[in-house]
């Protein structure tokens, strides 16, 4: 997203006067010009056709433009900022509730940006795999695993890649029997595009769960599901909606999969709860 390409790109300090001025302004640059901007900085109006320039575009309008309507994304019927949800100030009850807040705001923006067809597509993928390899980095490991263990319920393999500075050999092994699902907030974790183009010459299918932007990852995979996106790379106190966003995707891929058998497998699912409970009565006993 544009705002993830701000925070990354490096700008001299004149054109980080400009950048903080329309961060801190907002929407409210909307019906402001260069020379107005300049002005109000104290900077020249070339800054601007550069720092356009570094971000993609061929011109300030149309950055503006590009600016403008990723606002209306990330602050659309926002109560809590998914970046900084909670300030100095908060006692532990305001804390409390804009978390819970949070979380219902990123469930909600979350299921805004499923598409019914690309939701039946990737249903259909992992219906028809063998193998499902899902790539995703440390700290959203926790989740995945939590996802295989479901998937195993239902009969269903579920293999766990890192996707870091060095993958592990998993993905040459991969063929059409398998279906990979890679997660990656950002897009552009490191050898996301090798392992992409090594993955489709083995004839495997993609699953990509990323945010809403057009990146490495969602460029080149069979079908995309969006995260909540309006949670910064760096500034955040932790990645509370990314985190929450991810593990409701896959939930939904769960129990989608789940009610193609939904009667076998709630019958499994109960009686492999009672075994689990007897083998602890037993161990307590």
């Amino acid at each position: 997203m544009l705002i993830h390409k701000i925070e990354k790109t490096h700008f001299s300090p004149s054109e980080s006067i400009i950048i903080d001025y329309i961060l801190k302004k907002g929407k409210d640059i909307k019906n402001m010009t260069i020379a107005q901007i300049a002005n109000e900085t104290y900077t020249s109006s070339p800054l601007f056709i550069r720092i356009a320039k570094k971000l993609g575009f061929d011109g300030w309008n149309e950055f503006k433009e590009a600016y403008l309507k990723e606002l209306d994304y990330l602050y659309l019927n926002q109560e809590v900022d998914a970046n900084i949800p909670f300030v100095v100030n908060d006692d532990i009850m305001n804390i409390a509730y804009n978390l819970c807040v949070l979380e219902r705001e990123t469930i909600q923006d979350t299921y805004s940006l499923i598409s019914h067809d690309d939701l039946q597509k990737a249903i259909r993928l992992l219906r028809n795999c063998k193998y499902i390899d899902v790539y995703s980095r440390s700290v959203h490991m926790h989740i995945v695993r939590s996802f295989q263990e479901r998937m195993y319920i239902l009969h269903r393999h579920v293999q766990l890649c890192s996707l870091s500075d060095e993958l592990d050999s998993t993905y040459l092994m991969s063929d059409q029997n398998h279906c990979a699902i890679i997660i990656s907030y950002s897009g552009h974790a490191p050898h996301i595009k090798h392992l992409i183009e090594t993955l489709r010459k083995k004839q495997t299918s993609i699953i990509a769960i990323t945010n809403l932007e057009d990146n490495d990852l969602s460029l080149l995979a069979d079908v995309t599901l969006r995260m909540s996106s309006r949670e910064l790379i760096y500034t955040k106190i932790a990645d509370f909606a990314s985190s929450l966003s991810l593990k409701y995707i896959l939930d939904i891929l769960y129990s989608c999969i789940f009610s193609i058998h939904y009667q076998q497998n709630l019958d499994n699912c109960i009686q492999i709860a009672k075994e689990l409970d007897n083998t602890q009565h037993e161990e307590f006993m």
